[in-house]
């Protein structure tokens, strides 16, 4: 499982990067810096993502909870309704908990982290601090305890998640109806780069991980631009310098003033 998901994690990350040299949003650049330190940063959150569920499964077992004996055994749903219903849950828990850090400051300290990334592409995807990836990933965990979905399921809904997320942080300029045809369904670049703006209102905005339903259902959908988000200044309004993107300085960020 450790594999797959590190497997499709790459595969995505090749893919969109890949599209990006094809159809860039902005002119086309190989930030190698850049990059560098977004991968060091992911390499340590998703490693934290990896770690975390391993303890939790530890002490569930020692609490006899097993994965197959939750809710959805005990309602009797078929095979597809326990699969719909993971999907919308899993994705229902992820707007959730992004929706929620942004709005509590100590989460949002962490947070800030992925939000700090002057430029946004398919490296920004797992650019989040570890602890905010432990954070998600145990209140995540025991949900999927209790609901005690198909293990399938699950990691079809991580696999279309790992793929949606890491396409919508794309420097990508998809043809405009395509764009628009697709937005909403699924999130997009031009959808999801207006979350990635420096200006408050609109950062606070577009948090659905892959159906923008959630967004549209709670009035948390900001209106895209025309240009899909071209003049958007990516980002936040403070630390935008070199010194402030280093690895070890991310890592710092949520502690300092």
């Amino acid at each position: 499982m450790v594999q797959l998901y590190i497997a499709t994690a790459a595969m995505c990350l090749a893919a969109v990067l890949f599209l990006e040299s094809l159809a860039p949003l902005h002119p086309a650049e190989v930030p190698l810096r850049r990059w560098a330190h977004n991968a060091a940063l992911s390499v340590l959150s998703v490693g934290t993502v990896l770690a975390t569920p391993l303890l939790f499964w530890a002490a569930a077992g020692a609490l006899g909870l097993r994965p197959g004996a939750g809710w959805l055994a005990r309602w009797g749903l078929p095979d597809w309704g326990q699969w719909g219903l993971t999907f919308i849950v899993m994705d229902g828990l992820a707007y959730a908990l992004h929706r929620l850090s942004h709005a509590v400051p100590w989460l949002w300290r962490l947070h800030a982290v992925h939000h700090s990334d002057v430029q946004l592409d398919a490296t920004t995807t797992h650019r989040h601090h570890p602890l905010e990836s432990a954070f998600t990933t145990a209140a995540t965990v025991p949900v999927l305890v209790l609901l005690g979905p198909p293990m399938l399921a699950v990691l079809a809904y991580s696999g279309v998640a790992l793929a949606v997320s890491t396409l919508s942080h794309g420097n990508l300029r998809l043809p405009a109806a395509l764009d628009r045809w697709l937005r909403p369904w699924v999130v997009t670049p031009a959808y999801h780069r207006l979350h990635h703006s420096a200006h408050q209102p609109q950062t606070d905005s577009n948090y659905a991980t892959v159906l923008p339903l959630f967004d549209h259902l709670l009035r948390s959908a900001g209106t895209v631009p025309g240009d899909a988000g071209r003049q958007l200044t990516m980002g936040l309004p403070s630390r935008r310098d070199a010194s402030s993107q280093t690895v070890w300085a991310l890592l710092r960020a949520p502690f300092r003033g």
